[in-house]
C-alpha cells in the first residue's frame, strides 16, 4: 500500500483510509484526497455534509464525517510542525530518506548548508530576517500552504521539491506561482459583492487541495505603493446528489451500500470550497496595492483585499516577497 503522505492519494484500489473500505464506504478519500481521480477536475474538496430533511441518511455519510475531521486535524498538526522547523534534521534521516511514500527523498544523506526553517531563515539564498520584522505563526486570515518552502513530501505529477510559492522577476514584472498542495483557506464573504462567496460568512477555515498551479503576473514599474498584497480567490457552492451534468450535482453521492451509486436513493448534499481557476476556469489570483497612508473601511481597496485570501506581500522598496506573517519567501 502506498504511503498517503501528505494526504493527496490513496494507494489501494479499495482505499487506504480506514473507513473507505467496504462495507463502510466513506467518500472522504475519493472526494478530498484521491487527487489522481479525473472526476475531481469538476468536483471535489467537499468540506461539509449538508443533510436534507426528507432524504435518507447513509451510514457512509456518518463515516465520512469522522474521516473529514481526522483529515483536517492531521493537516493542521502537520502545518504547525512544518512552519516551526521545515528543514530535514539528522534525527529524521532514517525515516525520511527511506519512507515508502518518498517524502524524504529530497535529501540524499547530506543536510542543506542552510536548512530552511520556518522561523528565522528562508528565501532562495537562505537570507535571514530584519530584526524589526517580527515573524508570527501560520494560519493568518488568508491562504496558508501546508509547508512554507519546498515541500519534503512526494506529491502528484512529480512536484516534489517545488516551492509552495515560486517567485520570478523579469524586467518590470513579478510573477508569483502558487503550486499544487494543501492550503488552509478562510471563508471571507462578509464584504461580498458578487456570488463567489455566501453572504455574511466570515472566519471559517478549511484545508483544500490545489491540483493545478496558479500564476499571477503584475507590473511593478507603475507606482502602486510600497506594498502589494497578492492572494487567491475562492468559490463556495452546494453540490447536490443527482445526474445533472451542469456541475451542480454529483451522481456519486447516491447511496453506495452496494459499492455502486444507486441514483434512485439520494442522500445529503455537499458544501464545496475550491480555488477559482483550479477546478473552475476563472481568475484565481488577485493583487491589491496598500498605500502607506491610512485608508478607511469604505474604500474599494479594502473590500477587494477582504474578498480574497491574502498569501504574501511584495515590498517594492526592499524587493522582498514575504508571507502575511512576515516570513521571507524570496528576494528579487
Amino acid at each position: 500500500m502506498t504511503n498517503i503522505q501528505p494526504l493527496y492519494k490513496g494507494g489501494h484500489p479499495n482505499g487506504s483510509f480506514p473507513l473507505t473500505k467496504a462495507p463502510y464506504r466513506s467518500r472522504t478519500e475519493d472526494k478530498n484526497v484521491n487527487f489522481d481521480d479525473n472526476a475531481l477536475d469538476e468536483k471535489g474538496n467537499y468540506k461539509s455534509i449538508a443533510f436534507r430533511p426528507g432524504f435518507s441518511l447513509q451510514a457512509s455519510e456518518l463515516n465520512e464525517i469522522q474521516e473529514n475531521f481526522q483529515l483536517q486535524m492531521s493537516l493542521t498538526i502537520s502545518m504547525m510542525h512544518n512552519w516551526i522547523t521545515s528543514g530535514a534534521g539528522y534525527l529524521w534521516r532514517p525515516w525520511e530518506s527511506h519512507s515508502p511514500g518518498g517524502e524524504g527523498g529530497a535529501w540524499d544523506g547530506d543536510l542543506p548548508s542552510v536548512p530552511e526553517t520556518g522561523i528565522g531563515i528562508g528565501g532562495d539564498a537562505g537570507g535571514g530576517h530584519d530584526q524589526e520584522k517580527v515573524v508570527s505563526g501560520p494560519g493568518w486570515r488568508g491562504a496558508t500552504p501546508l509547508h512554507p518552502f519546498a515541500s519534503p513530501y512526494q506529491q502528484p505529477n512529480s512536484t516534489a521539491g517545488l516551492k509552495s510559492v515560486h517567485v520570478l522577476s523579469e524586467n518590470n514584472t513579478v510573477t508569483l506561482t502558487f503550486n499544487p498542495g494543501w492550503w488552509l483557506v478562510e471563508d471571507k464573504g462578509h464584504w461580498n459583492s458578487d456570488d463567489d462567496m455566501p453572504d455574511q460568512v466570515s472566519g471559517l477555515k478549511h484545508w483544500i487541495y490545489l491540483k493545478n498551479p496558479i500564476s499571477h503576473e503584475f507590473n511593478i514599474s507603475v507606482s502602486r505603493g510600497q506594498y502589494i498584497v497578492v492572494g487567491l480567490k475562492l468559490n463556495t457552492e452546494y453540490i447536490e446528489c443527482g445526474t445533472s451534468t451542469d456541475g451542480t450535482q454529483d451522481e456519486e453521492l447516491a447511496d453506495n451500500a452496494t459499492g455502486t451509486p444507486n441514483s434512485a436513493s439520494c442522500g445529503a448534499s455537499r458544501y464545496s470550497v475550491n480555488f477559482l481557476g483550479d477546478i473552475q476556469t476563472t481568475d484565481a489570483a488577485d493583487d491589491i496595492a496598500i498605500p502607506v497612508e491610512a485608508w478607511g473601511l469604505s474604500e474599494q481597496g479594502f473590500v477587494d483585499r477582504e474578498n480574497m485570501n491574502p498569501v504574501c506581500v511584495v515590498d517594492t522598496n526592499s524587493k522582498e516577497v514575504r508571507y502575511m506573517n512576515n516570513l521571507l519567501i524570496a528576494t528579487y
